[in-house]
């Protein structure tokens, strides 16, 4: 019952802090596709890309999820805060979790890491899964800073 409490508190913090960083422009944006599943405990893994200062680089991110059962593919989207450096967006993000998908379904995400880069994500999920535990999700560059391309002019507002 104790760690219902700390999900709630984390969930609830969170939220907060989002909502404090949304009030400014977001330093970047991304998107993502992954493929999850799970029996209790779930796993992800999918790759994105990252647009940073009118650069694109190319990311993979992996979960480990607890409490969670089921099959889904996810397409994301989102704001990057708290970004200023390249090297603080790599790492672990922690998220509290409750969803339940049967064939399609959406809804929103809040993911910080150890450096205070949040991600302000918005999914769509396909498949059927029930969820209720935390989660957290690994990134990591899949190329050199050196070979990202840069963005072209038309693509580099957010959305």
């Amino acid at each position: 019952m104790r760690w219902a409490w700390v999900v709630v508190v984390g969930a609830l913090a969170a939220s907060a802090g989002a909502a404090r960083a949304q009030d400014g422009r977001p330093d970047a944006r991304l998107e993502f596709t992954s493929t999850a599943y799970g029996f209790l405990v779930g796993v992800n893994k999918g790759q994105g890309k990252l647009i940073f200062k009118e650069r694109q680089y190319l990311f993979s991110v992996s979960s480990v999820k607890f409490g969670t059962l089921g099959f889904t593919r996810v397409d994301a989207e989102g704001q990057v805060y708290r970004l200023r450096e390249l090297a603080d967006f790599p790492g672990r993000y922690y998220a509290a979790e409750g969803a339940f998908t049967l064939g399609q379904g959406g809804g929103g995400a809040v993911l910080r890491n150890e450096k205070g880069v949040t991600l302000y994500l918005q999914n769509l999920h396909k498949g059927v899964e029930l969820t209720l535990g935390g989660a957290s999700f690994d990134i990591g560059f899949t190329q050199s800073a050196a070979s990202s391309p840069p963005v072209p002019a038309a693509s580099t507002g957010t959305r």
